[in-house]
């Protein structure tokens, strides 16, 4: 089964839905830190942009209650029907799932008091155009309230792949790893002028870190998060066919420093970006 993420055709089957539907360890750290700077209250309106299997949506119904109204928005159509199954079986009356894009949100202008997005605004195609419908569809005074990985997210691994690739004089793909970053996770001096050029006030930034950690670096390329999400996109840095070598030398790198650290242990570095609708 074929769907797009952003830009990029993924083949995925229902079984692997399935697989993958829990709450990651991965998303977890940035969306129980964006619950506790959600507004709590009665009879809000709530989009969840880039909802996935779920989290936070099927949280927020729950914590809300009944006089709320709770909207996730995704383009996946697969995870679409999860979260479905997940409304239907908790009996939810509150919550909903549309099939959509943040570039083209299908609401009224004026529409919600809160509107959050857990590590989903900064997988968009074009964020301007996205923050402008959150501008849009938020009334005057709305909370917007988002997470975002930051640019020296897994810096352990980007550090091992650049040496490597300076051993091999191969200034192109370092030159395609620097903009692979950048497209993934903007720097947050950008973010902020983004946010004041869609007539947002940012309230507060927090920036936080966890850490991956795996025994070696081994176990890390064969870790199914790191395999399904990342790695796919690691190796278009290098022209095709031409990646093994590299990262087998990267390997190599990094189970040795494992082995003298005890562990690989990766920085996750990221912010809850907390704004008000002006």
């Amino acid at each position: 089964m074929e769907q797009y993420i952003g830009s990029k055709l993924i083949n995925f089957d229902p079984d692997f839905i399935s697989v993958i539907d829990e709450l990651p360890l991965w998303s977890a750290p940035f969306g129980l830190s964006l619950l506790d700077r959600m507004k709590i209250g009665k009879s809000l309106s709530v989009l969840d942009i880039g909802c996935c299997t779920g989290f936070p949506l099927i949280e927020i119904a729950q914590r809300l209650g009944e006089s709320s109204r709770i909207y996730g928005i995704d383009p996946w159509k697969e995870t679409n029907a999860r979260v479905q199954l997940k409304i239907s079986t908790y009996e939810l009356k509150n919550a909903a799932i549309i099939n959509g894009h943040a570039e083209i949100l299908p609401f009224s202008n004026a529409s919600f008091d809160i509107i959050v997005s857990n590590n989903g605004l900064n997988n968009v195609e074009d964020l301007n155009k996205s923050l402008a419908e959150c501008s849009r569809v938020c009334k005057k005074g709305a909370q917007l309230l988002f997470t975002m990985n930051l640019d020296g997210s897994m810096m352990e691994f980007y550090d091992a792949f650049r040496e490597e690739l300076k051993n091999d004089n191969n200034t192109s793909a370092i030159e395609k790893m620097i903009k692979h970053i950048y497209e993934k996770r903007r720097p947050l001096n950008e973010i902020r002028e983004l946010l004041n050029k869609n007539s947002f006030r940012i309230n507060e930034i927090f920036e936080n870190k966890f850490f991956l950690r795996f025994a070696d670096c081994t176990s890390m390329f064969k870790h199914s998060f790191i395999k399904y999400w990342f790695f796919d996109g690691w190796k278009k840095i290098i022209e095709p066919g031409n990646y093994e070598p590299v990262f087998n030398r990267i390997e190599e790198r990094l189970n040795k420093q494992a082995g003298e650290t005890g562990e690989l242990k990766l920085t996750i570095p990221f912010a809850v970006i907390d704004c008000t609708g002006i």
